[in-house]
């Protein structure tokens, strides 16, 4: 029986010519409609081992605010995905809780109960740019996230 093939092969990508590879264009800035893809990744910070949360976001749509011809030149949504971090600290908790509220998940006990109900939930997330601390490129990171209207 033939086997598909479901990840990536790896070695295929290293046998690439080096001068084919180039760094990936960010999203462009603007809005994305999303949908939350699976439960969220919990971790620490490697500075200064901050608990965090991190979310998943899979672009559906490209809000009318993002530039078509800077999406097309990147590549469009598929395939891409935006991550959602929030730590987890006293001064930081109620931005998570605005997040879930955007994910049309109403206050039903704790965040943790919240926070299992997030899969498949759709959400309006904001790109903007930032330079890299050296100045030499740019990254695309998620601003803020609102409800879907």
């Amino acid at each position: 029986m033939a086997q598909t093939q479901t990840s990536p092969n790896f070695g295929a990508l290293l046998d690439k010519p080096a001068s084919d590879v180039e760094r990936p264009k960010p999203l462009p800035q603007g809005s994305y409609h999303c949908i939350v893809k699976g439960l969220p990744r919990f971790d620490k910070s490697s500075k200064k081992f901050t608990e965090f949360v991190e979310f998943t976001l899979q672009p559906t749509s490209a809000g009318e605010d993002v530039d078509e011809e800077d999406l097309e030149a990147m590549g469009g949504i598929a395939n891409k995905t935006i991550r959602a971090t929030y730590y987890i600290t006293e001064d930081a908790l109620w931005r998570l809780k605005d997040f879930l509220g955007h994910c049309g998940i109403e206050e039903d006990g704790s965040l943790r109960n919240m926070i299992d109900q997030t899969p498949n939930c759709e959400v309006i997330a904001f790109i903007k740019h930032r330079a890299s601390e050296d100045g030499q490129s740019v990254f695309a990171e998620l601003a803020k996230t609102a409800p879907v209207e």
